[in-house]
C-alpha cells in the first residue's frame, strides 16, 4: 500500500531542483514497516527535460508513439492494478494504454556500458533514467564512465524524464548525481 503527493509542475532551471520538507511518499513495505519519504519541492521542466520525484509521474511527460530506453534498478512493469498507476507499474500502463511500442531495459552497470543506443534514430526515443539506478547497493565501479554514456543517449533523445526515487535513494545523492549528469 502507498499514498502519494502529487508535488506541481514548474518550468523552471537546474538551480531550482530543490528538496522539499514535506513528505510526498508513503510505502508499508512487505514487514509492515511505514516509510515516509521527502522529495522534491517542485516538479522542474526545463526544455526537453523532465525531473520528477516519483517515477510514475514520468506518464505526464511520455509522448505516445516513442520507444523508451529506461535506465533502472527495476523493471517498473508490474501489473497495472485496477486502483492505480503507481512507480512499479507506470511503464506496463504505458505499453498497454499510453500506445509505446517498446521499452528497452538497463538494469546492470555492464548492460548501459555496453547498450548501442544507435539502434535508435536520434530524437526519436526517450529517455527515462531513474536515479536508483545509482543507489549504493548497486555497486557502480565506473561511476565517469556512466555517466557519459547517459550524456550520450541524452544528447539524441527527443524527451528525457529523471526521477530522483525518494523510497529508494537518499535524496541528496539523488541530487548530486542530477548534477553530474546534466552538467
Amino acid at each position: 500500500m502507498h499514498k502519494q503527493y502529487r508535488t506541481p509542475v514548474k518550468q523552471w532551471t537546474l538551480d531550482d531542483v530543490k528538496l522539499w520538507s514535506h513528505i510526498v511518499f508513503e510505502e508499508i513495505d512487505e514487514n509492515g514497516i511505514l516509510h515516509q519519504c521527502k522529495g522534491l519541492e517542485y516538479i522542474v521542466q526545463i526544455g526537453n527535460i523532465a525531473i520528477v520525484d516519483n517515477h510514475d509521474r514520468v506518464l505526464e511527460f511520455l509522448p505516445q508513439g516513442l520507444p523508451v530506453i529506461h535506465i533502472d534498478q527495476h523493471t517498473d512493469l508490474r501489473p497495472v492494478g485496477p486502483d492505480w498507476v503507481n512507480v512499479g507499474n507506470f511503464l506496463r500502463y504505458a505499453l498497454d494504454i499510453w500506445h509505446i511500442p517498446e521499452v528497452k531495459q538497463i538494469n546492470t552497470e555492464y548492460t548501459l556500458l555496453t547498450f548501442n543506443f544507435l539502434t535508435f534514430q536520434p530524437f526519436n526515443y526517450t529517455l527515462d533514467i531513474d536515479l536508483d539506478f545509482r543507489a549504493p547497493e548497486m555497486s557502480i565501479e565506473k561511476y565517469s564512465q556512466t555517466i557519459q554514456k547517459i550524456k550520450a543517449l541524452i544528447s539524441n533523445a527527443k524527451i528525457i524524464t529523471i526521477a530522483t526515487s525518494p523510497y529508494f535513494l537518499d535524496q541528496t545523492l539523488a541530487l548530486k548525481i542530477l548534477k553530474d549528469i546534466l552538467v
